[in-house]
């Protein structure tokens, strides 16, 4: 008993420290009766909460109150009168009657400064038809729950497969069939191409994957025109970008890249949950967690095509899944299910910014700031361009804002060592302390998760066949883009699956790695980084490519059929130990898999006297960790292919 009243306490106290300045002592017992907490453990034996409403003390409401009707044209307003009134009234369960409604808000539907609501949908499906979905705005403790949500795939469509035929170099033209519409109209975007495996229509084929987005050149395409006779054929004239497409080649033709977010959670919003969520199809990213955004999760969702649709509807969101930046960390994801998205899967990090000048008062700065990274009473902090700190903070006392370009005004002078083309980050906004468990990532084109905040656990997922590096710890500073990434500290990759994966050959399965302008530096900004206890099966590329890192951990991996594993001259502290190579189906383990490994493998599963296997694991094609009638199956179809 005592120890329960103990972590009640512990708990309390948590949640009351990572509340917003809105809630107050005063109110926080209040809050308490309306909360339960999830305790999540993270890296380095961490300890984290999250709190969620507690549904058994919250008074509860239906949106059809508000005009919420599966019998609507656009539910937009109901939905805003809906969560006005939960604002107005704290403690509110509202309750959405199972259905499919129909939304087509001009801008975002705000869930603006909510505190203690759960949202239970019931599983309605919510239909958009343009980009503007939910901005969770400055709310507290707040649960949305049992939604799904789809694109209106019959007013636009957000992808399509194509083919590509009668390529001409000389002309630079290509005709691209639309082969699953009857008719298409010359004006469809034609944003982004990503090459596709003719057979199992998913990004990339074996060792290569071609892409190109007419979206960032837009000198690409010069004119689009109908064919004749074919009414689901394009003719497009371009700038010669587009010769090393070849004929019969596959592509997912995106035809929206960035648009919205599904769920835009910003602006100190903390204590979010995000439970049973699927989305079908998304113009833009289905999460983002952004300006200062803390304590929030997404578990047991699911981010992909429309199970039945699979063949009608290629693509789940047309950019990221999940973008988290510049946020305030202590999140979680788990149990998700993750594919088919137009970008990265998960992109975890903050953003740096070139100082282009310092005044002669110095204490104001100049450079070109992504939006909100930066707001009065943060701190700063300095590195130069081969990431070496800086031994300077400074306080940010205003900021005004030019397009892109800001000037920062700090409370106090800055010393001399601080100079023009650095880079500053802020301190406050960091996306880190996260957890990545139980997860399933699989066939998308872009990369898996990209872990480039401090203090990250990256545990029992299972990766299948994604197009780019798998996992990614990196800190980047280029020249002419955004800067993504300020160091990542303490990450865990532990337990995971990987199983054919960077299928296009795009880089490595865990690349970790510190870039200038495209190269590797000099030093180590990375630090104390495990990959331990994982499996990597029939991969492409080096399982892992690292560099850039003081105190780095390869153990207990078993790799079957996979390139080795690279590390670069510029780690420190390294540590390899007992890794497990098998080359996949070489049971006797004599380097080679043959028929001689198909008898000996069914010798031993009919218990033939004086038969033993050098690698049973070589052995394991189900990866059950048990050998059967199932894995000699599957060893004899790969022994034929591979033949």
């Amino acid at each position: 008993m005592k120890s329960k009243l103990i972590s009640t306490i512990l708990a309390a106290a948590v949640m009351i420290a990572f509340l917003p300045s809105a809630i107050t002592a005063s109110n926080a017992d209040a809050l308490e009766e309306y909360t339960v907490m999830d305790e999540i453990h993270g890296v380095n034996d961490s300890v984290f909460y999250i709190a969620r409403p507690d549904e058994a003390s919250l008074t509860v409401i239906n949106a059809s109150q508000f005009g919420l009707s599966a019998d609507a044209e656009d539910n937009t307003q109901a939905m805003r009168n809906a969560f006005d009134y939960c604002r107005q009234h704290p403690n509110t369960k509202l309750v959405i009657d199972k259905g499919i409604y129909h939304f087509s808000p001009e801008e975002d539907i705000y869930l603006n400064r909510l505190q203690n609501t759960l949202v239970d949908a019931n599983n309605a499906e919510f239909i958009f038809s343009t980009p503007h979905y939910f901005k969770v705005y400055a709310c507290d403790n707040v649960e949305i729950r049992n939604m799904i949500v789809d694109w209106d795939w019959d007013t636009l469509r957000l992808g399509s497969l194509v083919k590509i035929e009668n390529e001409n170099d000389a002309d630079n033209t290509l005709e691209i069939e639309f082969t699953e519409l009857d008719e298409v109209d010359a004006d469809i975007p034609l944003l982004s191409f990503m090459q596709y495996d003719p057979v199992d229509l998913v990004a990339g084929v074996h060792g290569s994957f071609k892409i190109y987005s007419p979206s960032v050149d837009t000198e690409c395409i010069k004119n689009v025109e109908k064919v004749e006779g074919k009414p689901n054929v394009l003719k497009v004239t371009h700038s010669g970008a587009l010769d090393y497409f070849r004929n019969d080649e596959v592509y997912l033709l995106r035809h929206y890249v960035y648009g919205g977010q599904v769920f835009n959670t910003v602006e100190e919003s903390s204590n979010i949950t995000y439970n049973n969520i699927s989305i079908y199809g998304a113009c833009g990213m289905g999460y983002v967690f952004a300006y200062g955004s803390n304590h929030y999760q997404i578990i047991n969702s699911y981010i992909g095509l429309r199970p039945g649709a699979e063949d009608k509807y290629r693509i789940s969101t047309t950019a990221d899944g999940i973008h988290v930046s510049n946020s305030g960390g202590y999140f979680r994801i788990d149990n998700c299910d993750l594919s088919f998205c137009g970008d990265d899967i998960l992109n975890v990090h903050s953003n740096m910014f070139y100082i282009e000048s310092i005044d002669e008062s110095r204490t104001v700065l100049e450079g070109t700031v992504p939006n909100k990274i930066v707001e009065p009473g943060h701190t700063l902090s300095f590195m130069d361009l081969h990431f070496n700190p800086i031994d300077c903070e400074a306080t940010v006392a205003s900021i005004t804002r030019n397009g892109f370009k800001a000037t920062i005004t700090l409370t106090e002078p800055l010393p001399d060592i601080v100079t023009v083309d650095m880079a500053a980050y802020n301190k406050n906004r960091h996306s880190a302390n996260y957890v990545l468990t139980n997860n399933y990532v699989h066939e998308t084109k872009g990369r898996g998760f990209l872990l480039n905040s401090d203090n990250g656990l990256c545990d029992g997922n299972t990766f299948y066949r994604t197009c780019s590096q798998t996992l990614q710890v990196r800190t980047d500073i280029p020249s002419d883009k955004v800067i993504e990434g300020t160091g990542a500290d303490h990450i865990q990759i532990s337990n995971n699956t990987f199983i054919e994966c960077n299928f296009g050959g795009r880089g490595d399965v865990i690349t970790i790695e510190s870039l200038l302008n495209g190269e590797r530096v000099q030093n180590t900004p990375l630090a104390e980084i495990s990959v331990t206890d994982n499996q990597f099966t029939s991969c492409y590329q080096e399982v892992i490519n690292a560099d850039n890192v003081n105190g780095f951990t390869i153990e207990n991996n078993i790799i079957r059929d996979c390139e080795n594993y690279i590390i670069g001259e510029h780690c420190k502290n390294v540590k390899v130990e007992s890794n497990t190579f098998l080359l996949r189906g070489d049971v006797n383990a004599d380097g080679e898999f043959n028929v001689v490994d198909v008898v000996l493998l069914q010798k031993w599963l009919l218990a033939v006297p004086d038969t033993h296997l050098a690698n049973w694991r070589a052995g394991d094609f189900c990866e059950d960790d048990r050998l059967d009638g199932f894995d000699l199956s599957m060893m004899k179809r790969v022994l034929l292919k591979n033949n």
